[in-house]
C-alpha cells in the first residue's frame, strides 16, 4: 500500500489505493489540506497503518444536528425521565444546534468545542450551565464512537470552565418568619407550600406532589415518594430522581397543626364544589384540586417577596434556608443530609462548606473558653 502525494495551490494531499470496489473500479482515499509535505507524509503513514490493522473507521457524513437529532429520538427519549429529557432537548436546541449542528462530525474537533465553551462564557453563562453542556456534548459523542461514526470523542480532551465556590443565598430565622406571615395573609394553598419548603427542606416538586396520603399527623411524618413535574401543559407525577430521595421526614407540632386546620378547610371546600373538584388527594391543590402550576407558585414567591420587604431569593433557595439554619442551630450534618435527601452526608458538608467553615470558628472559641476556666479553676 503506497501514497501518492501532490500539492494543490499551496496545501499538500494524498491519496492511497485500497483496492477494488465492488463494480470494479479503484478504490481510493485522498486527504488534503496540509501545510507541508511533511505533515501529509505523516498522515499518510498513520491511515496506512490503520488499513494495515484493519482500525481504521469510515467517518460519518453526517451532521452533528443530524446526528444529535437521532440521538434525542431514538435513544434519550426512551432512556431518560421526562424531566431529564426536557431539559436535554432544550439546552441542545438552544445552545448546540446553533454553534455546532452545521458542522459534519467528522470535520469536529477539540478546538471547535473549545471555542464554544469561551463564547458561552463571554455571553455570561455560569460555568455550572457550560459544564452541564459539556456533559451532554461528551455524552452524544462517546455514543457516535460506540456507533462508529467517528474514531474518537474529541470532546474529552476540552476543558470546560471551573466551578467556583459558590455562596448559597438563603434568609435568617426572622426573614423566614417575616416572608411566613405576609404569605398567611394571602393565599392559603401557597402559604402551607412555604410552610413545608420552609420547615422540612423539600424540593418544589416534592411539596406540589404530596398527597394526604403520603402525611402522617399523629406521628408528624412526611414520606416523600414523588415529585411533580410540568411539561407541555401536562402535570407528571414522578419518582424521586434518587433513591435518597425517597424519604421520611418529620415535621414539628406546628407544623402538624397547620395541616390539621388545612385538611378541614379544604374538606369543607371540596363539599362546596361538589362535582367539580377533581381530588388527586394532594395536600396543596387549585381551587378545583389539579396540582398548582409551578410557575404560578413562582410568580407568587416573589411578589409575596416584595410584600414581606425580605431579600431576593429563589424558590429553591428556601431548601438551602432550612438547611443552614438548622446547621448553625447546631444539628448534626448527618441528620440535615437524611432530611435534603442526599446522596451522602459528605455532599451536604461541600454544599453547605460556608456554613461549618463559620461553625468551626465558633467551636475554637468554645474549646479555647473551656480550657481558660479550667485554668483559673487550678
Amino acid at each position: 500500500m503506497k501514497g501518492y502525494f501532490r500539492k494543490r495551490g499551496i496545501r499538500w494531499s494524498f491519496t492511497i489505493d485500497i483496492g477494488r470496489k465492488a463494480d470494479g473500479t479503484r478504490n481510493q482515499k485522498t486527504k488534503g489540506g496540509f501545510k507541508t509535505k511533511k505533515e501529509a507524509e505523516q498522515a499518510c503513514a498513520e491511515l496506512i497503518a490503520q488499513l494495515s490493522k484493519g482500525d481504521y473507521l469510515e467517518p460519518s457524513k453526517k451532521t452533528v444536528q443530524e446526528a444529535m437529532e437521532a440521538w434525542l429520538d431514538s435513544i434519550l427519549k426512551s432512556t431518560l425521565r421526562i424531566s431529564t429529557f426536557d431539559n436535554y432537548s432544550k439546552a441542545i436546541g438552544k445552545r448546540i444546534i446553533p454553534a455546532l449542528g452545521k458542522l459534519k462530525l467528522k470535520d469536529v474537533n477539540t478546538d471547535h468545542i473549545q471555542s464554544f465553551y469561551i463564547s458561552l462564557t463571554r455571553e455570561g453563562l455560569s460555568p455550572e450551565y457550560i459544564r452541564y453542556l459539556h456533559s451532554i456534548l461528551k455524552s452524544f459523542f462517546k455514543h457516535q464512537v460506540r456507533m462508529q461514526n467517528i474514531a474518537k470523542n474529541v470532546v474529552e480532551f476540552a476543558v470546560p470552565p471551573r466551578i467556583g465556590r459558590k455562596e448559597q443565598k438563603t434568609w435568617s430565622i426572622e426573614e423566614a418568619i417575616r416572608f411566613l406571615e405576609a404569605a398567611k395573609e394571602d393565599n392559603q394553598s401557597y402559604y402551607i407550600v412555604y410552610v413545608l419548603a420552609l420547615y422540612t427542606g423539600l424540593r418544589r416538586g416534592e411539596v406540589l406532589s404530596l398527597r394526604w396520603r403520603d402525611c402522617d399527623l399523629i406521628q408528624g411524618k412526611i414520606s416523600v415518594c414523588q415529585t411533580l413535574y410540568y411539561s407541555n401543559q401536562q402535570f407528571h407525577f414522578l419518582e424521586p430522581k434518587t433513591s435518597r430521595s425517597n424519604r421520611l421526614v418529620s415535621i414539628p407540632d406546628s407544623v402538624v397543626e397547620i395541616l390539621k386546620t388545612h385538611c378541614l378547610e379544604q374538606e369543607k371546600h371540596k363539599k362546596d364544589m361538589g362535582s367539580a373538584y377533581e381530588d388527586y388527594d394532594l395536600i396543596v391543590a387549585n381551587e378545583i384540586g389539579k396540582p398548582i402550576n409551578p410557575r404560578s407558585l413562582t410568580g407568587h414567591f416573589r411578589r409575596t417577596i416584595q410584600k414581606a420587604r425580605v431579600p431576593k431569593i429563589r424558590f429553591h433557595d428556601q431548601r438551602h434556608t432550612h438547611a443552614t439554619i438548622l446547621l448553625k442551630l447546631g444539628e448534626h450534618v448527618k441528620i440535615v443530609s437524611e432530611r435534603l435527601g442526599h446522596s451522602n452526608a459528605a455532599m451536604t458538608m461541600n454544599v453547605y462548606s460556608h456554613v461549618t467553615s463559620d461553625m468551626q470558628k465558633e467551636a475554637a472559641k468554645k474549646f479555647d473558653m473551656a480550657l481558660q476556666v479550667k485554668g483559673t479553676c487550678q
